[in-house]
């Protein structure tokens, strides 16, 4: 069949990486691609026993996809992800394989056991190769079946893996459908999604922590491509656009500026703000503002869902304070205020969220700039293209608040953290309780 000996070769050389970085844990798995130095830290691969473990990974991944909602349609409005999928020995050790019955409808997937010769499938990236075929609903190994395999590696939380064998289609010359820019993208919205369906706070964070890393790859990607691009080559340039935060009286606005502001901070994105609180205005780069609207959507939805909870619970009536009774001329100790308790859970959670987000633009960072060659007694080329990125934002932002009119400082709203002492510590807990790009939805165990 056309490119199943190129996807072949391609998943053998993305095992293979796989293969190294399990040599080298803790270490980034640094690969050549075209004349830059990639670095990338995949997440655990899988190994199984026997087929009756494959199965029992099998089930774990299905029933994930049909609990987070992500839906593989055959065209006719079944999702084959709610199809069972049986796991089988094979006789013959050279390959696996995978084939539909219609009656009962299921797929089965036969694999070699170790005992003659299949040890070498008895790996997360050859089953997951055959659970590809099956949501696929179709033969052969082409852009969609491509685009399947790497849509269920991010849906399953293993985004740097799909990051890594997109790579090794490309080497290949095999295309997904979904290549360049808008894949980028998508795959920040999937991890976003991913984080809203997840009622696991671990998994969440670690989900927005992937978002905010790949973003932080992406905007490096572009910087250098910008920076030896020609000028007469199509380019990114800066642009603004407004975004609605609430409407006029409604609570909490503020906060919910804040979280942006931490947000754009850590996505190279200018904000200009109404003094209603009500809107916004970005400016940047559209890939970068594009990046912090979604974050922000998804953000501000867990950030209230948090907050809510933390009221309910009934935590914060722990905080008192003294005010004044004016009847009784006395200083009274009292409860503190719903409101001005989740003032304080806000504040901390968007603190902490832009801490988190920042640290994860600055590994990001790092990475890829320790990763270019070297330049003598100098910054690197990776360095130059990102300064030279943000001196044009800066630059770009400069013009537009003398054409916008724009001036002040935005003072926010007061610091309510000190009133409700518990309600901030249970913000910042709610936004830490994971390590950053350590989620692990799937495994083995």
């Amino acid at each position: 069949m056309p490119d199943t000996r190129e996807v072949y070769a391609a998943e053998d050389l993305f095992a293979g990486w796989l293969d190294e970085a399990s040599r080298t844990p803790g270490e980034p798995l640094r690969i050549r691609v075209g004349s830059a130095l990639e670095a990338f830290e995949p997440e655990t691969e899988p190994r199984f026993t026997d087929p009756a473990h494959v199965q029992a990974f099998v089930d774990k991944v299905l029933a994930h996809l049909v609990a987070t909602g992500a839906r593989y349609d055959d065209g006719a409005g079944l999702d084959l992800a709610g199809v069972p999928l049986v796991v089988r020995p094979r006789r013959g050790h050279t390959r696996a394989h995978y084939e539909f019955d219609e009656l009962p409808a299921r797929g089965v997937m036969a694999i070699p056991p170790r005992e003659v010769g299949g040890g070498w499938s008895l790996r997360a990236a050859v089953v997951l190769h055959e659970v590809a075929h099956h949501l696929a609903g179709a033969e052969g190994h082409d852009a969609a079946f491509r685009t399947t395999y790497l849509r269920l590696l991010e849906d399953i939380g293993r985004p740097v893996q799909a990051d890594l064998l997109h790579t090794a289609y490309r080497l290949h010359g095999l295309d997904t459908g979904v290549d360049g820019e808008d894949r980028t993208l998508l795959r920040i919205g999937r991890l976003l999604r991913q984080a809203e369906r997840t009622s696991n706070a671990a998994e969440r964070e670690a989900f927005f922590a992937k978002a905010q890393s790949l973003a932080t790859h992406h905007q490096i990607a572009l910087a250098v491509a910008r920076a030896s691009a020609g000028a007469e080559e199509r380019r990114e340039e800066p642009t603004w656009e407004t975004v609605l935060i609430g409407e006029t009286g409604k609570r909490s606005l503020a906060r919910y500026v804040r979280l942006v502001l931490e947000i754009a901070r850590a996505n190279e994105v200018r904000v200009a703000i109404y003094t209603s609180n009500t809107r916004v205005t970005l400016y940047g780069f559209p890939s970068d503002i594009a990046v912090v609207q979604a974050l922000y959507a998804t953000l501000v939805t867990q950030m209230v869902a948090d907050g809510d909870a933390h009221l309910r619970s009934g935590a914060h009536k722990a905080d008192q304070r003294e005010v004044w009774n004016p009847r009784r001329r006395r200083w009274e100790v009292r409860p503190v205020h719903g409101s001005t308790a989740r003032a304080a859970f806000y504040e901390a959670w968007a603190d902490h969220i832009g801490e988190r987000l920042a640290t994860a633009r600055a590994e990001a960072r790092a990475t890829a700039i320790a990763a270019d060659a070297p330049v003598p007694e100098g910054p690197t080329s990776t360095e130059l293209a990102l300064r030279a990125r943000e001196v044009e934002v800066v630059d770009y932002f400069g013009r537009m608040q003398r054409d916008h009119g724009i001036r002040g400082t935005w003072k926010g709203a007061a610091q309510a953290g000190h009133a409700a002492p518990g309600s901030r510590d249970a913000g910042t807990r709610a936004a830490a309780r994971a390590s950053l790009g350590t989620e692990r939805a799937i495994t083995s165990g």
